[in-house]
């Protein structure tokens, strides 16, 4: 597949794309894509206009088993390998739209740039880059006259917006079943109540459940919590009595007088 040069000045010819851009970081996301995803070539090979139709019906899917963002995409192959992979799937869309006459490179170059760059689209799947390129050439955006790199632009935000809403249901829907899966694998693997008991010390005779086990810790703690108001108010009746008896004492003593 030819694909447009990476520089912003004006092409004057256009290249093929080959292997051996190193990855922009070194972290341990990028090893592992370049592992699954190979050099630069065979990344194009595999996010190639061939597969965007794969893409349009299996996103869920292909986020389920993993398949990179766009931002990772970038971040490991860098702009100008990534910015020519997108170039060629605008410049496959003009053509199959009925314009391939006029094809600006320059135009093509700077929008591809646009979007490896912007914020809108770097949290979107690849597989949701693809299947923006495969519906819009089934029409789906509503592209009026002369098909231009700039108007797919603006289509591609509207879209980015909606297929991002999606692909975050899908990614809490993911959650949501990874903490049920865990919760299911803590509960298999919960010790049962005589190991329990073993374990703390508990006389098991006296207490043959869970349930009365804990029930007689929450009176016990109930009772904790009662102490000092207990204690407080056998205080003040005491102190009531003796003041009474002070009283009285003092009573009995003025009518002796």
């Amino acid at each position: 597949m030819e694909l447009l040069n990476s520089n912003n000045s004006r092409p004057n010819t256009q290249l093929q794309i080959s292997g051996g851009l190193v990855p922009t970081t070194a972290d341990s996301r990028a090893i592992a894509i370049r592992q699954q995803y190979g050099n630069m070539a065979q990344l194009c090979k595999t996010f190639s206009v061939d597969a965007q139709r794969y893409c349009a019906l299996n996103v869920e899917k292909a986020i389920r088993n993993g398949v990179p963002t766009f931002v990772s995409i970038v971040n490991t192959y860098g702009e100008d390998g990534v910015a020519a992979l997108i170039g060629g799937h605008i410049t496959d869309a003009i053509v199959r739209m009925g314009e391939e006459r006029d094809i600006d490179p320059y135009d093509v170059d700077f929008i591809s740039r646009a979007i490896c760059e912007s914020e809108r689209f770097r949290l979107l799947s690849m597989a949701s880059i693809l299947r923006f390129f495969h519906l819009l050439k089934c029409g789906e955006f509503d592209i009026y006259g002369k098909v231009t790199p700039r108007k797919i632009l603006e289509a591609f935000r509207k879209y980015a917006v909606e297929q991002q809403a999606k692909e975050n249901r899908i990614a809490y829907e993911i959650e949501q079943e990874r903490m049920h899966r865990e919760q299911e694998e803590a509960r298999k693997n919960a010790v049962s109540w005589e190991q329990f008991c073993e374990n703390k010390g508990i006389d098991l005779k006296k207490y043959p459940t869970k349930m009365a086990y804990f029930h007689r810790k929450a009176a016990e703690e109930k009772a904790k919590a009662e102490l000092p108001r207990l204690i407080a108010e056998l205080i003040q009746t005491f102190v009531s009595v003796i003041t009474f008896i002070d009283g009285y004492l003092k009573d009995e003593a003025q009518k002796k007088k």
